[in-house]
């Protein structure tokens, strides 16, 4: 679990842990400090009470118990209004009787007193000195720790933010956005993974630029010949050579138009215009491209709406209806379709690889030579744009291919 939880929240569960335990050190510190104040205190007033009730058997006279009372440092209360308050509404910590007297030690919003009772002598007693328990200083403590953790909190949030940037640029980038932006003033290690993922970024561009230039060059050299080749065909008179060559430019300009249809889904200005159309509308257009005579394809369909991209669907279609129709014995295909899926069924072997294989650009079995291996790369990436998927089944000897719409 740890594992996956990300530098963010491990770091944020870190501080608060770490604030957490420094605050209840604390509070258990100023708690016990207390105590132990507390207990110092009753035990040096048990003391004062004794030596009192014994310098008590000279019956001394005021200036004498005031002379003993300074050695103590301890004073005595004149007040009869806050004695009577202090025996009547304070509460008693200790009481303790002996031969000589006795004594009770109060307790009045948190102050201490000392009663003493002996013959005709009643003396309440405090002491004269602030021993208050260190709060102030375990607080100002605890405010430095907790300012300090803090200090250090924030350093390191502002540390790792270029790093929360670089993974914000990277999420762009994997999402198809070439054009991000890294920048990094930082010569640390987050600096340099900043600085060497823009470089790739900017070597990926270029790369990307080349092949695209590279691509409509060549498409734009080639279709011009190709084009005049096919009319100067036309005009042979020996029919098999005629067809021949007909046969070869055709399969040349499919390629090249194969090969443009890559292009445009590789392409970082792709757009799939989607539109809510029905489906023999987006059928009929895919019969037209392939040019498909009816007893190629058997259409099993009850016509449904769906939002597609036209254009790029029928291309889809045409290709597995290509497929299908080229690798069959019997060079038919089904097709079935639904709200949910499109079926494109024909008889034939099973595949040899998985489906992926076949969805690379350029990929065939060796017996498939009849192909440039782009068919199902542009059947899966039209799919995938859409938000369908393309899936491949084999069963009682006819091969399926579906686009799962739903």
């Amino acid at each position: 679990m740890i594992r996956n939880i990300s530098i963010s929240a491990f770091i944020n569960t870190i501080f608060v842990l770490a604030l957490i335990a420094i605050s209840l050190t604390f509070a258990i510190f100023i708690k016990l400090d207390q105590q132990r104040y507390n207990i110092n205190m009753q035990k040096k007033y048990e003391l004062v009470a004794e030596s009192l009730l014994k310098s008590l058997q000279t019956n001394p006279t005021n200036s004498s118990i005031k002379i003993i009372l300074d050695q103590f440092k301890m004073k005595r209360i004149q007040d009869e209004d806050l004695n009577f308050k202090i025996i009547n509404h304070a509460k008693p910590t200790l009481l303790r009787t002996n031969n000589l007297g006795m004594y009770r030690i109060f307790n009045l919003e948190d102050d201490l007193y000392i009663y003493v009772q002996k013959d005709g002598y009643n003396l309440m007693i405090q002491d004269s000195q602030n021993y208050s328990y260190n709060l102030i200083i375990i607080i100002s403590a605890a405010t430095f720790s907790l300012a300090v953790l803090l200090s250090l909190y924030y350093i390191l949030k502002r540390k790792l933010k270029p790093l929360r940037d670089l993974n914000k640029e990277i999420k762009k980038f994997s999402n198809g956005d070439f054009n991000v932006k890294i920048k990094s003033n930082s010569s640390d290690e987050i600096g340099t993974i900043a600085k060497t993922f823009g470089d790739a970024i900017t070597h990926i561009n270029n790369q990307t630029k080349s092949k695209d230039l590279f691509m409509r060059n060549m498409m734009h050299e080639l279709k011009t010949p190709i084009t005049k080749a096919m009319f100067i065909a036309e005009t042979l008179e020996d029919d098999k050579t005629r067809l021949t060559l007909q046969k070869a430019f055709k399969r040349m300009d499919d390629i090249i138009k194969e090969l443009a249809m890559v292009e445009k889904l590789t392409s970082n200005n792709t757009f799939v215009y989607k539109e809510l159309t029905s489906f023999f509308k987006i059928y009929k257009r895919t019969v037209e491209i392939a040019m498909l005579s009816p007893d190629k394809i058997s259409a099993k369909v009850n016509d449904f709406n769906l939002n597609a991209d036209t254009a790029m669907f029928s291309v889809a279609l045409k290709n597995l209806i290509d497929n299908a129709i080229k690798f069959s014995p019997n060079k038919h295909a089904i097709i079935k379709a639904n709200k949910q899926r499109v079926d494109i069924i024909s008889d034939g072997e099973p595949l040899k690889y998985e489906l992926e294989y076949y969805t690379e650009p350029f990929s065939q079995e060796e017996k498939r030579s009849d192909g440039f291996g782009l068919g199902l790369y542009i059947v899966k990436t039209i799919a995938n744009l859409h938000g369908y998927k393309l899936v491949y089944n084999h069963t009682k000897g006819k091969n399926t291919f579906s686009i799962l719409i739903s």
